[in-house]
């Protein structure tokens, strides 16, 4: 069974309503994720009630931030069969643990809540600063920044170029790099008939921590009941890509070659669109091909076992007798042969 963890980092606008937990619990169940983060969660205490009230019975352990007068508010939460979190602590805007899989390496894992105002921003970001130093090691920062990056993340030339340079800057010294999201270019919309678009939730991590999960997918989820993006992460992904056409440079040495592809290179008359026949054309001629090789290659395989019967029948032969000049002659021939016919195979 994989071990690996799964995420889930939302803001969820809120966590104070019964309906929105239901919601909220109902999203987690499908996501099927062994972490959870959630910000925004406008609550100032949350015990194991509000836990099973809004991600269930299995999250048996977590850690929170709580909100200033219904503002703001972090919530990590795990499932203790599939990963711990030990040393956590707390800032303002963030929660920083030491993230313990059970299937893969454990890492530094910081939840965030951006502030908003320039000056909240720079003190928050010299705050993660300062906790990093004292947290070495593979790190994963994730949530929401309330900051951009570039001025591609933004749908309008509205942008604060000033924090968007501190960001990067804080980005390049401590050599993060960002998660590729599949699936949607924001994570943000101000739900208005002419929406702004960004993308202020987003994934950093640690080149050590990449190194140690690089079959990891991020996806960006349906917005659900929230005006955030929730971000989906499997750390452990691998691609299965499928097998491609390989053009074997002996085939054409071999007798039957040309007309193989003679009679592939047909395309039905229905398709007049130049472009979708010689893409049929092409597609009908691999798949012969590989047929055809195939069993050539098979073929390969029983000379090279016939030949190699009747050498030993020789071989025996000559303990007994001397062999003719005929047999001499078929039996250095089928050695020659063997040469041959183990490098096509």
């Amino acid at each position: 069974m994989d071990l690996s963890p799964t995420l889930i980092c939302w803001n969820v606008r809120g966590l104070n309503n019964p309906a929105k937990r239901k919601a909220v619990k109902e999203y987690i169940d499908t996501v099927k994720s062994s972490l959870v983060c959630l910000q925004e969660t406008k609550l100032d205490v949350i015990d194991k009630y509000t836990i099973m009230q809004c991600l269930g019975p299995s999250f048996d352990g977590f850690a929170y931030v709580p909100s200033e007068e219904t503002r703001g508010g972090i919530l990590l939460a795990w499932d203790s069969t599939m990963v711990d979190v030990v040393g956590v602590q707390n800032d303002a805007n963030f929660l920083i643990g030491w993230m313990q899989p059970k299937g893969s390496a454990p890492w530094w894992i910081s939840v965030v809540y951006g502030p908003q105002g320039d000056e909240l921003k720079t003190k928050f970001l010299e705050d993660l600063s300062a906790r990093r130093a004292t947290c070495p090691g593979a790190w994963m920062i994730l949530g929401d920044f309330n900051m951009i990056l570039r001025a591609s993340k933004k749908s309008n030339n509205n942008l604060n170029r000033g924090m968007m340079n501190k960001f990067r800057r804080f980005v390049d010294e401590h050599e993060l790099k960002e998660l590729y999201m599949h699936g949607r270019h924001f994570t943000w919309s101000n739900e208005r008939e002419r929406p702004t678009l960004t993308k202020i939730d987003r994934v950093l991590v640690s080149i050590d921590w990449e190194m140690d999960h690089t079959d990891n997918l991020l996806q960006a989820l349906s917005t659900g009941i929230s005006d955030h993006a929730p971000l989906h992460l499997t750390t452990n992904a691998p691609f299965y890509h499928r097998k491609r056409f390989r053009f074997v440079m002996f085939w054409l040495k071999l007798e039957g070659f040309e007309e193989v592809v003679r009679e592939a290179w047909t395309c039905d008359e229905r398709i007049t669109d130049p472009f979708q026949r010689l893409n049929e054309m092409l597609r009908n001629t691999a798949t012969a091909l590989q047929a055809w090789g195939q069993r050539k290659t098979d073929n390969i395989k029983l000379q090279m076992v016939v030949a190699n019967w009747i050498v030993l029948r020789f071989d025996k032969a000559m303990e007994q007798r001397q062999l003719t000049e005929l047999e001499r002659w078929l039996r250095n021939s089928l050695k020659l042969a063997l040469l041959g016919l183990a490098s096509l195979q």
